[in-house]
């Protein structure tokens, strides 16, 4: 039977990111107790914490999965997923059409949360969007555009065998974003964060760092 701690990470994998107040209220437990836990999980390197601005009130505190929790993923899984991608092999045509479906799903799901055509408003509600699904945390402008940057990668194993994953994501922002986005590095490739360019200059008065 899992117990409360495997559950706790369990949701924080599948939500990519959670609250402690929304762990305890998913579980039914106190927030103390969730603490414990995630104390624990911090210290078996499975969750890490980040701190959260808001536009209004206090930062608050944000816990995700490590690239070790996200090796955790069931065994056979994994193995079916690589095996589907390995598959595919150098079929080009068939790997475009299935990213450009797997991309257009994703952003279906976050079309109505990007409104407006300020760029800084886009790209600040673009990156909101896409952390729930584990594939961005942040943003910054620099004199070349928007560069928006995560730090974990959601499936490490399936990117080694497929550019499928990596692609379907960079199409993704793209399509939200209505603008061409280039991927600049990628976790897989040995770099500490996947990063994206959007090549959209903002005002200068607007050259600002958002975590």
């Amino acid at each position: 039977m899992e117990g409360t701690r495997d559950r706790i990470l369990s949701l924080i994998l599948a939500r990519r990111e959670a609250r402690v107040e929304e762990l305890g209220a998913a579980l039914g437990i106190t927030t103390a107790a969730v603490r414990r836990h995630l104390d624990h999980l911090r210290a078996d390197g499975l969750v890490e914490v980040r701190s959260v601005k808001q536009s209004t009130g206090r930062p608050y505190y944000a816990f995700r999965p490590t690239a070790k929790a996200a090796g955790a993923l069931s065994t056979a899984y994994a193995d079916l997923l690589k095996r589907m991608l390995a598959g595919l092999g150098e079929r080009t045509e068939l790997v475009d059409a299935i990213m450009e479906s797997v991309a257009e799903a994703l952003a279906g799901r976050h079309r109505a949360e990007v409104r407006g055509n300020d760029p800084v408003v886009l790209v600040e509600q673009v990156t909101d969007s896409m952390r729930s699904e584990g594939i961005l945390e942040s943003w910054h402008s620099e004199p070349d555009g928007f560069h928006l940057t995560n730090g974990v990668c959601p499936y490490l194993e399936a990117a080694e065998f497929s550019k499928l994953p990596c692609e379907s994501d960079r199409k993704a922002i793209e399509l939200l974003m209505g603008l061409e986005v280039e991927q600049l590095h990628r976790i897989v490739d040995g770099s500490p964060i996947c990063e994206y360019l959007v090549r959209s200059l903002p005002r200068q008065s607007e050259l600002i760092e958002v975590g």
